[in-house]
C-alpha cells in the first residue's frame, strides 16, 4: 500500500453558474487535491445546470491535471452513449476522466428514457453490471493502432483492428464496434460504490469510512466533512492521516462546498502526505492503474 493519499472532492453541490465551476476546479487543482467527483445534483426551480458529463468537459478546458470523474447512472442508460460520451471526455481532457457509476432508478428517469417501470433491485443491479461490461467491450473494439493515417495510401482505418461486440441483456443489445477510437487510457477507469458492481468491473471501488480491502484494485474511502468549528481542520486532518496505508485515497463528502475547500487548502491538505497529480499524468497514473492491454488485439 503506498504510503500517499490521493484525496478528491464532491462537487455535484457546486454553484451552476459556469464561473463560479470554473473557479472551484482551479482551487480544487492548486490545493492538491487529486480529482473531482460530479455527482447528480437537483436545480432549483427555473434555475440551469450542467449534467455531470458537461460540467467535466468544461472543468477539462480550465484546469490541467486534476482528475474529473463524472456520475453517469446505468438505469435504463444506453453503453453506446455511455461508451462516447466518456471517450470523449478522456480524450477532452487527455486522459483524465472517469467514471463514478450511478445506479438511482425513479419514475421521472425511467419517464426520461421512455420505460414504464422502474424496476426492482436485482434487476437493477443486472443492468448497472451489464451497461459498465458493455461500455469496457466497446472501449476495447477499437485496437490502439486501429488508425493507421497513411497520407500516401490514402487508408485512414485499418478495418481488421476494430471489433464487433455483440452482447444481448435483458435491457439493450449491442451489435458492430464503437463509434469512436479507444480511449488515451484506454479503459475509462470505472469507480463504484463498494457492492454495486461485480469486483472484475471496477477499477477503484468506494467504501464507507476506512472499510476493508476488496477486490477491486483500488480503495477509496468515502468520508464526510462535518460542520464548521474550532478543532474541525485538525479533526479531519487525524481521521484522514488513519486512512494512510489503509486506503488508496478519500472522496470528501462537503457540506458547503465553498467552505470546505478553503479549508482543506489551507488548512488540511498541507498536513498529508498527498499524491498530488501532475501535468500530463492520467487518472490511472494517479491510481498507480496499468493502462490496460485490449482483450481483442491478437
Amino acid at each position: 500500500m503506498d504510503r500517499q493519499l490521493v484525496v478528491g472532492l464532491e462537487l455535484g453541490g457546486a454553484p451552476p453558474d459556469v464561473a463560479g465551476l470554473a473557479a472551484l476546479g482551479r482551487r480544487a487543482e492548486a490545493a492538491g487535491l487529486g480529482f473531482v467527483t460530479l455527482a447528480d445534483a437537483t436545480a432549483g426551480p427555473g434555475t440551469a445546470r450542467l449534467d455531470p458529463v458537461a460540467a467535466a468537459a468544461f472543468l477539462s478546458a480550465h484546469t490541467e491535471a486534476i482528475g474529473l470523474v463524472p456520475m453517469v447512472h446505468t438505469a435504463h442508460a444506453e453503453p453506446f452513449h455511455v461508451s462516447n460520451q466518456l471517450s470523449s471526455l478522456d480524450l477532452g481532457s487527455r486522459g483524465r476522466a472517469g467514471w463514478l457509476v450511478g445506479t438511482e432508478a425513479t419514475p421521472a428517469r425511467a419517464a426520461a428514457h421512455a420505460v414504464r417501470h422502474v424496476g426492482d433491485p436485482r434487476t437493477l443491479a443486472a443492468e448497472a453490471a451489464d451497461v459498465v461490461d458493455a461500455a469496457r467491450r466497446l472501449w476495447d473494439s477499437w485496437q490502439d493502432d486501429a488508425i493507421v493515417a497513411d497520407e500516401t495510401t490514402g487508408r485512414f482505418l485499418d478495418a481488421d483492428r476494430v471489433h464487433h461486440v455483440d452482447f444481448e441483456s435483458r435491457t439493450f443489445g449491442i451489435r458492430g464496434p464503437a463509434l469512436l477510437p479507444r480511449p488515451p487510457q484506454g479503459q475509462v477507469p470505472v469507480v463504484a460504490p463498494e457492492g454495486v458492481l461485480p469486483a472484475e468491473l471496477v477499477d477503484v471501488e468506494i467504501v464507507r469510512g476506512d472499510g476493508l480491502r476488496t477486490g477491486a484494485p483500488r480503495v477509496v474511502a468515502e468520508i464526510e466533512i462535518g460542520q464548521a468549528g474550532a478543532g474541525a481542520a485538525a479533526e479531519l486532518v487525524d481521521a484522514l492521516t488513519r486512512l494512510v496505508g489503509v486506503v488508496d485515497g478519500v472522496r470528501l463528502l462537503p457540506t458547503d462546498v465553498d467552505r470546505d475547500l478553503a479549508l482543506l487548502a489551507a488548512e488540511v491538505l498541507p498536513a498529508l502526505p498527498l499524491r498530488r497529480p501532475a501535468p500530463g499524468e492520467t487518472l490511472r497514473d494517479l491510481f498507480a492503474l496499468p493502462r490496460p492491454a485490449g482483450r481483442y488485439a491478437s
